[in-house]
């Protein structure tokens, strides 16, 4: 499911991330993760804040929103996680407008946990394991409004650590252990000054159903536990999912693209309900 791929977008590049103005070019990175199983065609729509484990109905999703509010104005975002949080950033600097300006340090292959192995052995990039010095600098550098904090489907792969060679995942307590440690150092930063963090979760993937179950319970408890320090979680897997499963199609735009993360039409409605959420009050938000 998570295999490492690679794609770029012209952009400017700012050290390990790439800053990205409203209305200008994207960013460019190395992305990486795999491609989520196409269910039978499902649906859902509910708001943000609902657990990852409760009913979703049968409802179509509503895959983000297709409106930009215009409270969305001179607002800062910074981006960070895996590929998909590059993905979201990328959408962000697409939809965005008004002297918005994304900070794109979405990284393709990274998440959290700063491994020493993952998949099998490889080697887990340098890159990865940089975000306890680089996020401070980001945080003092560009001062954001709102980050967008988001490691759900990198962290499902399995992984290894303190060269054990053992590669864990969520299903084991030192892994979902090492998970909630560096969550909290990485809230710790990101929340500097008041600012508000966001989490998302992840749509449940039919082959690796019990570890984005698992994930999803994971960031929820990390949500409910540091909600005073102003965290909050959109819940993706809402936007995408039913309880029937996730469709791969809806309203003839695919959701998906070749390496199974989310195609432009449904990554700039997402980013589309992310910003909204953070600054427009938005029903499809969640607000703890």
């Amino acid at each position: 499911m998570f295999t490492r791929s690679s794609h770029r977008w012209a952009g400017v590049t700012v050290p390990a991330l790439l800053l990205a103005v409203a209305g200008c070019g994207v960013w460019g990175n190395d992305s990486a993760q795999g491609t989520p199983a196409a269910a039978p065609l499902p649906s859902l729509s509910v708001p943000a804040s609902a657990s990852p484990t409760v009913s979703l109905g049968s409802a179509t999703p509503s895959v983000g929103e297709a409106e930009l509010s215009p409270a969305v104005r001179g607002k800062k975002v910074l981006v960070v996680g895996d590929s998909w949080a590059a993905y979201f950033g990328a959408g962000m600097s697409k939809v965005a407008s008004g002297g918005n300006v994304i900070v794109n340090a979405g990284m393709g292959g990274c998440g959290i946990m700063m491994p020493d192995t993952v998949q099998g052995g490889k080697k887990s990039g340098e890159a990865c394991l940089k975000w306890p010095k680089e996020w401070p600098q980001y945080m003092k550098q560009y001062k954001p409004d709102a980050v967008l904090l988001r490691t759900a489907n990198w962290d499902m792969t399995p992984q290894s650590f303190d060269h054990s060679g053992v590669e864990l995942s969520m299903e084991h307590v030192p892994f979902r252990q090492r998970f909630f440690k560096n969550m909290g150092r990485a809230i710790d930063i990101l929340s500097e000054n008041g600012t508000p963090v966001y989490l998302t979760n992840a749509k449940i993937d039919d082959s690796w159903k019990n570890l984005s179950l698992k994930m999803n319970d994971a960031v929820q408890q990390v949500a409910d536990k540091y909600k005073d320090k102003g965290v909050h979680l959109l819940d993706l897997r809402a936007q995408l999912c039913n309880d029937n499963g996730c469709p791969p199609v809806l309203d003839g735009h695919k959701l998906y693209d070749a390496t199974g993360h989310p195609a432009n039409w449904s990554r700039d409605r997402l980013a589309t309900w992310m910003l909204n959420a953070m600054f427009a009050g938005s029903p499809a938000g969640t607000h703890f």
